[in-house]
């Protein structure tokens, strides 16, 4: 009894495994609903340079969902001072280095853009 039970177990547990590894493989965000940012990369050379960054989708099927979240990865590096509509504008610091910047819509699609200091 207790090979049967075992066994009986053993199956239970695969069967949840595999239930989950199916959920967490699933995905509502394709590769239509990315955010294009322009320009994708930039390098300054001269610090506190001031940058503008503007946001479309990338399939013409979709829109973005306003208002945009604007971030950077280093504010050390440089900061979004201002944005609006489908524009940010960016304000460089003075520390070397790369500073991703990722914009999000309401409907959570993002992109990101690198600015190289």
């Amino acid at each position: 009894m207790k090979t049967g039970r075992a066994w009986f177990l053993a199956g239970v547990v695969a069967l949840v495994v595999a239930g989950l590894s199916i959920v967490g493989c699933e995905s509502t965000q394709t590769t239509d609903n990315v955010i294009t940012i322009s320009p994708a990369s930039v390098a300054v050379t001269n610090d506190w340079a001031t940058l503008t960054f503007t946001a479309s989708m990338t399939s013409s099927n979709t829109s973005l969902a306003l208002p945009l979240v604007w971030s950077v990865s280093d504010p050390a590096r440089g900061t979004i001072r201002a944005s609006g509509g489908l524009t940010a504008i960016y304000e460089g610091g003075n520390v070397a280095g790369n500073n991703t910047i990722t914009v999000r819509d309401q409907g959570e699609n993002s992109g990101i853009a690198v600015v190289i200091h």
